[in-house]
C-alpha cells in the first residue's frame, strides 16, 4: 500500500512539475507608471498601435456604460488626446488590427440588450480607422455572429478573427479578411476546445494563440500556419488557465499578462497581475513578475518601439485607471 501511494505521489510531483515554469534568464520585468486617459477608468476595450502612437477606444466606464470614444496616446510627451468616436454603437469585448497603417476595429457584444441569448447584441459591424485623418470607413460586414471576446490578428495583406461566443456556445471559427477586396473568406476550424477571451500573440516569425474560457478556464498553447491554414500545440501555460488576460508581441518575443481564473467549480477565482513570456525557441514559459497595483482581468495592451503598455480593465470591486509600461 505504501509503494502504491508512494507512487502515485511522484506521479503528482511530476505532473505539477511538468506544467511549473521554467527559470527564466532575464531579470523580473520593472513597470514604469504613466498618465492614465480622462476619466474614471474603463475595462473590456480595444487598444493598437499605429505609427509610434497608442490608441483605446470602446469599452465601458465605471458605471458600466458602453463607450464609442477614441484616445490617442502619445509616448513622446506622455500625453492623452480625444479622437474621433467610434461611428457604430457602444460595445465591449471587439476586436481591432492593424493593416498597412490603418486600424480596423468592429465586432464586439453590446451590453445594453443584457441577455446573452440575445441575437441582437452580437455586433457584426467592421471600420477601417484612418489615424492621420482621424476617419472611420465602414468596411463589409463580419459574416458569423460569434463576434463576443474574439481573438485577431495580421498576416500579409490580411487580417484573421476567430474563437468567441455566438450566444449560444464558444466556436472554433477562423475567418480571414482580404483588404483588397472587402470580403471574408471562411478558414478550418481551429483543432482546439471552442473559447472566448482567448489571447493571441502574433510575430512575422510565429503566431500563437491560447487560453481562454468554455466553462472553465483553459492554458493549452497553440501555434498556428496561416500559409498551410493549419495548428500545432505548444507548450501549455504554467498555470491552471485564465480568460481575458492581454498579450504582446515585442522584437518577436511573447508576452501574457492579467486575466482571471476560475479554478474550478469549487470557487469564485481570482483576478491576475502576473506577465509571463513565452519563448518560442525553446517552447518554455518565464514568469517576469507582476504588475506593482492591482490585479485585473478585461485590460487594454499595446507595444511602441520595444516597450510594452498595459492598463485599465477592472478587479472585483473597481474599474481601474492606472497606465503602465515596460521593456523585456
Amino acid at each position: 500500500m505504501r509503494i502504491k501511494y508512494f507512487v502515485l505521489f511522484l506521479l503528482i510531483f511530476h505532473l505539477s512539475a511538468c506544467n511549473n515554469a521554467v527559470e527564466s534568464p532575464y531579470e523580473p520585468i520593472q513597470f514604469k507608471s504613466f498618465a492614465p486617459m480622462a476619466g474614471n477608468g474603463r475595462s473590456s476595450a480595444v487598444a493598437f498601435a499605429v505609427n509610434g502612437k497608442g490608441y483605446v477606444a470602446l469599452g465601458r466606464d465605471a458605471n458600466r456604460k458602453a463607450l464609442k470614444d477614441c484616445w490617442e496616446y502619445n509616448p513622446t510627451d506622455n500625453s492623452w488626446l480625444e479622437k474621433s468616436s467610434f461611428p457604430g454603437d457602444g460595445r465591449v469585448n471587439a476586436m481591432s488590427a492593424v493593416l498597412d497603417g490603418k486600424a480596423f476595429v468592429g465586432l464586439g457584444f453590446d451590453p445594453r440588450y443584457g441577455v446573452y441569448s440575445d441575437i441582437k447584441a452580437y455586433l457584426r459591424d467592421f471600420w477601417m480607422y484612418n489615424t492621420e485623418i482621424d476617419t472611420w470607413t465602414k468596411k463589409d460586414s463580419f459574416p458569423s455572429t460569434a463576434t463576443d471576446a474574439c481573438v485577431s490578428f495580421v498576416y500579409k495583406n490580411n487580417i484573421y478573427v476567430g474563437g468567441g461566443f455566438n450566444g449560444w456556445g464558444f466556436v472554433t471559427e477562423f475567418w480571414k479578411y482580404s483588404i483588397s477586396n472587402d470580403a471574408w473568406i471562411r478558414l478550418k476550424d481551429f483543432p482546439g476546445m471552442g473559447r472566448a477571451g482567448g489571447i493571441l500573440c502574433a510575430s512575422d516569425e510565429h503566431i500563437f494563440y491560447g487560453t481562454g474560457y468554455r466553462t472553465l478556464n483553459e492554458n493549452d498553447w497553440w501555434e498556428y500556419f496561416p500559409e498551410t491554414d493549419t495548428w500545432a500545440k505548444r507548450k501549455a501555460m504554467p498555470d491552471n488557465g485564465r480568460e481575458n488576460g492581454v498579450s504582446f508581441t515585442i522584437n518577436n518575443r511573447y508576452f501574457v499578462s492579467t486575466g482571471r481564473q476560475f479554478g474550478g467549480n469549487m470557487t469564485g477565482g481570482h483576478v491576475k497581475s502576473d506577465i509571463k513570456e513565452y519563448d518560442a525557441t525553446r517552447d518554455v514559459w518565464y514568469e517576469r513578475g507582476s504588475i506593482p497595483t492591482d490585479a485585473r482581468e478585461n485590460a487594454i495592451g499595446f507595444s511602441i518601439n520595444g516597450k510594452g503598455y498595459i492598463g485599465f480593465g477592472e478587479n472585483d470591486t473597481q474599474v481601474l485607471n492606472d497606465f503602465w509600461s515596460f521593456e523585456p
